[in-house]
């Protein structure tokens, strides 16, 4: 995958983290989604533990997901 700003390779690999990656329109306080809007990356909760691929271009400091 090319990055979409610079155009260089990125490189794949997995988000890692010790409680799951979300996205939220705020900073809720909590290591889980708990509001309406919130979404999971990466799918499914297993054990609290999700590991989604992404790519990372190192030049721009972009990691790119999909969900």
């Amino acid at each position: 995958m090319q990055c979409p700003y610079c155009g260089k390779e990125m490189e794949e690999g997995y988000l890692s983290s010790r409680s799951p990656v979300f996205w939220s329109e705020g900073v809720s306080g909590l290591p889980i989604p708990t509001r309406s809007g919130e979404f999971l990356l990466g799918g499914k909760l297993a054990g609290l533990i999700s590991r989604p691929k992404a790519h990372l271009c190192r030049d721009c400091g972009v990691v790119i997901t999909r969900c």
